[in-house]
């Protein structure tokens, strides 16, 4: 009976109508967009880690090497976990060489081909942005980096091409990366490279480029190629050097800069730094991206850091979690997505211990319950992640230096009262009175910082100003904002008209102790404030209009932000770049 009753059913699936699968396919296909919009869709990944990368095992078996370093075997569940636990975009680093033929000819393996195809196939049925590349290849990074540059062209060719041959038909869903980290491997400029190195990093990125644009099949006419500097270093001299691929003279379409970041890497990736100093740490995180924009980002070339990762050190966990929600902050403002290294490493101690994503869950243990290894900072992660918007640092039209310290002591200055020896002292700035800019202390303890104002044209003496808002920072310390137009309300309510009729600014405690750490100032106007502008052709009527300042009077453009003479231009700029000169006219503040 129940053998009937199955043969009955699939008699009647046949008659239903079935459509092409391809049609399915063709209806979700991701074509026609360009690399910028593309970083932008891709949110932040995580990277497969010392798996289809690594290099023991016996080739016999295409699963026996991913196994090698001691991660589990690859399946499809592992891809949803990825997706579960927030990741759009999965990074699998893939060492191909050995599975290639020793006649001379690379002949990549077709099982291991298919493998790997399976896997990226797994990502994809999980909603995965897919970032596939060449990693641990020995003929690459190898002594005679720069001197072999032609002959390790020549291999690349022929393996990028059986590759690319091999996805053709996967959509912008997946993008190739060319290299890992190319480097004279085993040399004392590993890291740092020289000009040789460099020059021989952009002629085997060109020859990746025409690998895939020549005679492209399916989407490799459009799709996106990661490119990285010498060794992926995101430092000002490597990415510097950095000369981007061509196609018959132009500028190639839908690259990607591929940089890494490691900083700092004594906390990162070595184990002799245990604490993450938002301060001074998290400055050098902003370098890393205030560079990347200033080398790429400004030009309209778009960046993805395709490794960073802060070590488990003694399970200081609340430490990374510090380092997490700054890089993310960081690359979700600066409009990089971010890819985190998973190495599989669940020690805590010894360095690089990158673990995030569980590589086999297995209910019955506890200690491998859970598909994230380390919820807390993969929570403080998404918690920089949604603290700002996507790019802000780049759609806004702003200050060049729209954030200006105006005094800091790393140690703290300690406040027990309203009004004690302990308050800081500051000459009132007119500047700081422009239409959306805002003060704001960072500080620590149970009390709330108080601005007094005074104005010795006035004789008025004591204008006290409360906090806007305060902001819980990922340090444990706070942040009191105090608006223009608050400070400007105030003023007036003491009848003091003008900014610049004001003296001094003090910082006092209320309700308690506090220790203040820095004040500065955001979106603060001068005299003469430049306004830097990305894209080509700007007209003195595309001047955006929000953020508005209606103290601000537009002067004109200038090809150069110091506006030296002979710089100004009118009508379209026909640069990639170009800065505004805008006058401060406080008589219109308001």
């Amino acid at each position: 009976m129940q053998n009937m009753r199955k043969w009955i059913a699939l008699f009647l699936t046949m008659l239903l109508p079935v459509l092409p699968a391809a049609a399915e396919e063709e209806s979700t296909m991701l074509t026609g967009k360009t690399a910028t919009e593309i970083v932008e869709m891709m949110g932040f990944g995580w990277n497969l880690g010392n798996t289809l990368d690594a290099t023991g095992g016996n080739t016999a078996d295409v699963t026996a090497q991913e196994q090698s370093w001691g991660n589990a075997k690859i399946t499809p569940e592992l891809m949803v976990r990825v997706k579960e636990a927030g990741f759009d975009t999965i990074r699998i680093p893939v060492t191909w060489y050995r599975y290639t033929s020793d006649d001379g000819t690379y002949t990549i393996r077709e099982d291991f081909l298919q493998h790997v195809r399976e896997v990226v196939e797994w990502a994809r049925e999980a909603d995965l942005f897919v970032i596939l590349n060449m990693h641990h290849e020995a003929w690459i990074n190898e002594p005679n980096f720069a001197a072999d540059a032609e002959k390790i062209g020549e291999q690349l060719t022929t393996m990028w091409r059986q590759i690319a041959d091999t996805f053709a038909d996967f959509d912008q869903h997946v993008i190739f990366e060319g290299m890992n980290e190319p480097r004279a491997q085993g040399t004392n400029y590993e890291w740092g490279g020289n000009a040789a190195c460099y020059a021989a990093v952009n002629y085997l990125n060109q020859v990746f480029v025409n690998t895939i644009r020549k005679d492209a099949k399916g989407c490799n006419a459009e799709r996106c190629l990661m490119i990285p500097g010498y060794a992926a270093t995101s430092s000002p001299a490597g990415t510097a050097a950095i000369a981007l691929p061509t196609v018959d003279g132009e500028a190639a379409a839908n690259i990607i800069v591929s940089v890494h970041s490691y900083d700092p890497q004594t906390f990162c990736l070595q184990d002799t730094q245990t604490t993450f100093d938002p301060e001074k740490d998290g400055a050098k995180i902003n370098r890393v991206f205030e560079n990347i924009k200033e080398t790429f980002l400004d030009r309209g070339i778009p960046v993805v850091m395709g490794e960073t990762g802060a070590t488990n050190t003694n399970g200081n966990h609340d430490e990374r979690a510090k380092w997490a929600y700054c890089v993310a902050q960081n690359a979700q403002r600066y409009g990089v997505p971010i890819v985190i290294w998973d190495n599989g490493n669940n020690q805590t101690s010894g360095g690089e211990c990158h673990a995030w994503i569980r590589r086999a869950v297995n209910p019955k243990l506890r200690s491998q319950a859970t598909s994230v290894v380390y919820p807390q900072v993969l929570d403080a992660l998404w918690e920089g992640k949604n603290s700002t918007a996507w790019g802000s640092a780049l759609t806004e039209v702003r200050a060049e230096a729209d954030e200006s310290i105006l005094w800091a002591n790393a140690d703290g200055l300690t406040s027990q009262k309203e009004w004690d020896s302990s308050y800081i002292q500051l000459e009132a700035k007119i500047e700081w009175f422009a239409d959306g800019a805002r003060i704001g202390i960072r500080y620590s303890g149970a009390g709330t910082p108080k601005i007094v104002l005074d104005s010795a044209e006035k004789s008025v003496w004591w204008i006290p100003v409360d906090a806007a808002s305060v902001e819980q920072n990922a340090d444990g310390t706070k942040t009191a904002w105090f608006t223009s137009e608050i400070l400007l309300a105030e003023m007036r309510k003491n009848g003091v008209d003008n900014p610049a009729q004001l003296q001094n600014c003090y910082v006092i405690a209320t309700n308690g102790k506090i220790t203040a750490y820095r004040i500065t100032v955001e979106g603060m106007a001068t005299a003469l404030t430049t306004y830097h502008v990305n894209g080509s052709a700007i007209h003195q009527a595309d001047l955006p209009d929000a953020p508005t300042y209606p103290h601000m009077t537009f002067c004109g453009w200038y090809t150069t932000p110091d506006y030296q003479p002979g710089t100004e231009v009118t009508g379209a700029s026909g640069a990639s770049d170009a800065w505004a000169k805008m006058a401060l006219d406080m008589s219109v503040i308001k």
